[in-house]
């Protein structure tokens, strides 16, 4: 009897250690190949930016000129089905810390997930976007419309405002959490095609996981504001997405960083 009370304490024991949690790293738009899933930044996306993260770190990367829905080899939906299939079921669970379009393949994941993602066997406890492309940019709009068409790589053709905003049901995130990190440290010339605030690449319509496409400057989860001339203007409702959030440790106005200094906000 007391042999087989310790060899159940033992193996007991032994669940409780290899039980890992996991920050899981996903980038975004990159001219760079950073494909690999591991302990590894292929390519260096994140930089120094991951060390204001503590504890376990797992990366996820694809070629960053890919369309971030796509399967196959160096592609953003096959690598992050493999590694939070390693990592993230079992005993083991992860946060994911995404960034611009790599926000836009983690969402496109969860909403083809067919279920939630706990029924589905992943442990996640929230996704943690940092400038999320996921509703797209103007800018590959405007790259798209002056060029008609021929100018642009995948990334830049996926991130065409209506096609990121008509590309998968933003509602669905397989009942995970999305914490919107959005920035408002723009740049002369492409805060002029941005609407609303902006961090140089995605507006806050996007990074703050809006409804819709307009110019916000406050990211809460409903916001009403009066558009247009008068006497043509009219009042206009952005709300949040389903399971869209700011994330709590900010205010509705953001952040003063661009684009790429909010790579170092994964711990929000």
């Amino acid at each position: 009897m007391r042999s087989t009370l310790t060899m159940l304490l033992a193996l007991l024991f032994a669940g409780s250690v290899s039980a890992q949690t996991y920050t899981v790293f996903i980038h975004g738009k990159s001219d760079k190949n950073h494909n690999g899933v591991g302990t590894t930044d292929v390519n260096s996306y994140w930089g120094s930016s991951s060390s204001t993260v503590s504890g376990s770190k797992i990366f996820i990367g694809y070629d960053g000129t890919t369309d971030p829905r796509t399967y196959g080899t160096a592609r953003a939906q096959t690598n992050i089905s493999t590694g939070l299939t390693n990592y993230c079921k079992g005993s083991n669970s992860c946060k994911v810390v995404c960034h611009s379009a790599g926000c836009y393949a983690i969402e496109f994941w969860l909403a083809s997930l067919g279920g939630t993602a706990s029924s589905k066997g992943f442990n996640l406890t929230k996704v943690t976007a940092l400038a999320a492309a996921s509703g797209g940019s103007e800018l590959a709009s405007a790259l798209n419309g002056i060029s008609f068409g021929f100018a642009g790589n995948a990334m830049d053709k996926s991130l065409i405002v209506s096609t990121a905003r008509g590309a998968f049901n933003h509602n669905n995130t397989a009942s995970v959490g999305v914490y919107h990190v959005p920035g408002y440290k723009g740049m002369f010339g492409a805060s002029a095609i941005l609407p609303g605030e902006d961090d140089y690449a995605v507006a806050y319509h996007s990074s703050c996981g809006y409804n819709k496409a307009g110019g916000v400057s406050k990211c809460q989860s409903s916001l009403t504001q009066s558009e247009g001339i008068w006497p043509f203007n009219s009042n206009v409702t952005y709300t949040q997405y389903s399971g869209h959030y700011r994330a709590p440790s900010l205010t509705a106005t953001g952040l003063y960083l661009d684009h790429s200094e909010l790579k170092k906000e994964g711990t929000r």
